[in-house]
């Protein structure tokens, strides 16, 4: 086996024994022993403090977030992401590589990060996974919220965005169960935050336009005509004023004479202007008030743009509560979901390596782990194989005990005096839990929470690959110390890349 990290700190890892029949009872699904057992699972002890993965029934949470409760969510997200002692990501994407070219092994980190920033720039996220590991100090476990959004793009004004699919990833999602229909339809919107901000400042511009200087004939015939017809609707009766067609050019020449006309005093005479759509394009509408009602409903106009532009960026919102949290990132071969989540949510990828790096730190502040790399630096346990499915099997459901227990007997003389941490959903977030949960595979909610439950185990193997000979062994109500994968923070796992590990952290 082959550690990044000092030799003095040689690997022991954590007993996992097997268990006897009757302890196994879907293995990873409930936690033997768990007071609050399921129907369909024993409470059997188990001997290693084996993870679960468990939630109760009491107050269901809709882990399946869509337009309809995306507004109504957002308050439990945020207290999700403010209690985690870490939070675990996962997407999935209309694609991934934009050319079917091989990966070599002397290509330069560069090279590999435009290959990628491509990818993330030009294809869509379709989900996202989001998983909050909460420890409770009263129950000594870790009580995962996990939340599956579907995000779609929707188009607003001024914002439309193309992007690619790849047809093997559409077929990949459509053999997982993938409802588009739900994607297209019912998908939370986002937007890049720069694009949302850009939005912004243009609506606080919009209230300080620059004076049009009137030279044209043609221009001071079009405002003389427009102010004479305002002129007289005001003393009319007529309730409503609609003004002629115009062009972008024209309109703004309207909105600023409008500015002037509804300046001037005229005692409780006043009106508002309105943006309607006519039957040739959008024309100017002007409805009487007194001069108080058109102040109020500028102001609701000028607020419902805002709200407008805050609902289109949608999912940005929580993409931000993720970097506002402070809190450690997880993901499992997460070089791909970061280009793709900053490209969709913040910003335009740099153009450089060292620039996508300082912007990785600047909205993961607390970093990011790669649960892939750190799979990978325990060959003797997983034998090459880091998927996620692989990890995740063996670490909790026991595909890897065999492995695990030889190693231990060639590591250490106290093998068992190691275990897990317990694990079991929030409650009410039960969707992922029972015989069926493995049928939410490849939904990027339970593909985080997985990533999240492989964290915690892998964390536990590294603090017993440094603990110290005599040192108290840790016990499944202990949380595990982040401290012992301190050295891999921002090191992702980079496919055909065998010389060095590319790190985010400097």
């Amino acid at each position: 086996m082959h550690l990044a990290c000092p030799r003095s700190a040689s690997i022991r890892l954590l007993t996992h024994q097997r268990l006897p029949f009757s302890a196994i009872c879907w293995r990873g699904i409930v936690t033997i022993g768990e007071r609050r057992a399921q129907s369909f699972c024993k409470s059997t002890e188990s001997p290693n403090g084996s993870v679960s993965t468990c939630a109760s029934t009491a107050g269901k949470i809709n882990m399946d977030i869509t337009r309809a409760n995306f507004q109504d969510s957002l308050p439990i997200i945020q207290q999700a992401l403010q209690d985690c002692h870490f939070f675990a990501l996962d997407c999935e994407m209309t694609g991934l590589d934009l050319q079917d070219t091989k990966q070599e092994y002397l290509d330069e980190i560069e090279d590999r990060y435009h290959q990628t920033a491509k990818g993330g720039s030009q294809f869509s996220l379709t989900q996202f996974g989001l998983s909050a590991f909460v420890w409770s100090e009263t129950e000594h476990k870790y009580r995962p919220r996990t939340f599956n959004f579907y995000v779609f793009p929707r188009p607003t004004k001024g914002y439309d965005r193309r992007f690619l699919s790849q047809a093997g990833s559409l077929e990949f999602l459509a053999g997982q169960g993938f409802d588009f229909n739900k994607w297209i339809y019912h998908g939370v919107p986002f937007m890049p935050a720069e694009w949302r901000d850009k939005q912004l400042r243009s609506l606080n511009k919009a209230q300080d336009r620059r004076e049009i200087t009137i030279q044209r004939a043609d221009d001071k015939v079009f405002v003389k005509s427009m102010q004479d017809q305002v002129a007289n609707w005001i003393q009319s009766q007529e309730q409503t004023l609609l003004l002629e067609p115009s062009n972008a050019y024209r309109r703004a020449i309207q909105y600023q004479q409008l500015e002037k006309l509804q300046k001037a005093d005229r005692g409780n005479q006043g009106f508002y202007v309105q943006r309607v759509s006519g039957l040739v394009g959008a024309q100017l509408q002007l409805v009487k008030a007194t001069p108080e009602e058109a102040k109020q409903h500028e102001e609701e106009e000028r607020q419902a743009r805002l709200q407008a532009i805050h609902d289109a960026a949608g999912f940005t919102a929580v993409f931000e509560m993720m970097r506002d949290c402070n809190k450690p990132a997880v993901g499992h071969n997460l070089s791909f979901d970061l280009t793709f989540c900053l490209s969709s949510f913040a910003q335009s990828l740099p153009p450089s390596w060292p620039a996508y790096k300082q912007l990785v730190q600047q909205w993961f502040p607390a970093g990011v782990w790669d649960t892939k790399h750190l799979a990978r630096q325990l060959q003797a346990v997983f034998e090459g194989d880091t998927s996620l499915g692989h990890v995740y099997q063996g670490l909790v459901e026991g595909g890897l005990d065999q492995a695990v227990a030889e190693f231990l007997a060639d590591q250490t003389n106290e093998p068992g005096k190691w275990a897990f941490p317990d694990i079991s959903h929030a409650d009410g977030y039960e969707a992922y839990q029972g015989p069926e949960a493995s049928s939410h595979a490849h939904e990027a909610g339970y593909d985080a929470y997985m990533t999240g439950v492989a964290f915690a185990c892998l964390v536990r193997l590294y603090e017993a690959a440094g603990s110290k000979p005599g040192q108290t062994q840790s016990k499944t109500s202990q949380q595990p110390s982040l401290e012992a994968v301190q050295h891999l923070i921002g090191r992702l796992n980079i496919g055909r890349y065998p010389f060095w590990i590319p790190c985010l952290a400097t």
